[in-house]
């Protein structure tokens, strides 16, 4: 199966911090890491987990740079660029304040794969399936 993630699930899995990922997130991260699933990642995903870096709330097993390279290497985690088609979908989303949750909700439903998120906003406000528990 194909999965978007938001940027928190990711950070959580990325940084060592699974235990605060719901179930179900937690066990699509981990049969990800084993080829079962694929997960995509917005570029938008990269650019807030590499403002996280930068303002030292988060720490990462290696370098930003370098973390996200071999990310964009891996053969289980596709990073999703930001597209026109993307843009065009997320005009619909003015509801979600935040430019990068409506760029992630609207590459999810671009895409129509499940979105792995705990937000309350997205959750609340049915624009596509998520996942978490």
């Amino acid at each position: 199966m194909i999965y978007v993630t938001d940027t928190h699930p990711l950070v959580f899995w990325a940084s060592k911090r699974s235990q605060r990922l719901g179930k179900r997130a937690r066990r699509i991260f981990r049969e990800a890491e084993r080829g079962k699933h694929s997960i995509i990642v917005p570029v938008a995903v990269l650019e807030e987990t590499a403002r996280l870096v930068e303002r030292r709330v988060i720490r990462l097993p290696v370098a930003f740079r370098q973390w996200a390279e071999e990310l964009a290497r891996s053969a289980n985690f596709q990073v999703q660029p930001y597209t026109i088609e993307i843009l065009l979908e997320s005009l619909g989303l003015t509801v979600i304040r935040d430019p990068a949750d409506r760029v992630i909700v609207a590459t999810a439903r671009h895409l129509r794969f499940p979105l792995i998120t705990t937000d309350d906003l997205i959750l609340d406000g049915n624009w596509v399936q998520t996942v978490w528990e």
